[in-house]
């Protein structure tokens, strides 16, 4: 428990990563069902999301094992230049019901698009840094990725 009373028990992690050259849909699908299938026996959650050959991605879960799988995840070569954005601990999931949400924007119609703005946008106006900090994170990149043409233009 902390200063504030929460109990922080939930470890989130939030990167971006580049995808490799020729990254296919089904390569995609595919990280996507390893990701899934690895969730669901180790009580992660999170979601992917994949836009302009980019991905960023929320992790949340037992320290220890969101850790190991990034670790695991920085090895593999369909994606690489990999960034930590924020981690932290917090007392509640924001993915709580996905094993491993994932959103394609190449998928999305533009009207779609614009719901997900107004989602993200919606996060960052209601969720606290104080206490959530890493989620906010993940949807301030989620809105600066979908409405800024050059977010990227360092990596």
């Amino acid at each position: 428990m902390n200063s504030y009373g929460i109990n922080n028990n939930i470890f989130q992690l939030t990167y971006r990563s580049r995808a490799a050259e020729g990254l296919t849909a089904s390569k995609i699908m595919e990280i996507v069902g390893e990701a899934v299938t690895f969730n669901k026996q180790h009580d992660i959650t999170g979601c992917l999301v994949f836009d302009q050959g980019f991905f960023i991605q929320l992790l949340e879960g037992e320290k220890g094992i969101v850790e190991q799988l990034y670790t695991q995840i920085k090895k593999d070569k369909r994606h690489f230049q990999f960034e930590i954005l924020s981690k932290g601990s917090t007392s509640m999931r924001q993915f709580k019901s996905w094993d491993m949400g994932y959103i394609s924007m190449d998928e999305y119609a533009l009207g779609e698009k614009a719901e997900l703005v107004s989602k993200a946008r919606e996060a960052l106006d209601t969720i606290s840094t104080k206490n959530d900090f890493t989620p906010k994170v993940f949807w301030y990149n989620i809105f600066t990725l979908l409405t800024a043409s050059k977010f990227y233009k360092n990596l």
